[in-house]
């Protein structure tokens, strides 16, 4: 339980970690979903349980998905609104890849390891 604890934590900071990084420091475009994709993958080889990799590819895609798109934001204050209820429901999309990933590393792990 104290280890799951503990894997839920690291996938929200891992997903505000892979967020930030895609808007501040070397990856602009399409690189950006192979560099999220590898992280959720390397996440996912260390999850164990099916529950566990809902939790952890949700809580990954989630947090990388605002953390992303609240770095990468240069609009004005009126437009903040919008902008939280857009950010919200694209994190939906977020949560699903995130949720694939992991699944794909626990795959691996499953089959190769």
């Amino acid at each position: 339980m104290r280890q799951m604890n503990l894997l839920r934590w690291i996938s929200a900071f891992l997903g505000i970690i892979c967020g930030f990084l895609s808007t501040h420091v070397f990856l602009i475009g399409w690189e950006n979903v192979i560099f999220w994709g590898i992280a959720g993958v390397l996440l996912g080889l260390f999850v164990s349980e099916k529950k566990h990799i809902l939790w952890c590819g949700g809580l990954y895609g989630f947090f990388l998905s605002i953390s992303f798109l609240f770095t990468g934001f240069q609009g004005t204050s009126d437009k903040i609104l919008a902008f939280i209820i857009f950010s919200l429901a694209l994190s939906l999309v977020g949560v699903a890849g995130g949720i694939t990933s992991v699944f794909i590393g626990n795959w691996l792990r499953k089959r190769f390891g």
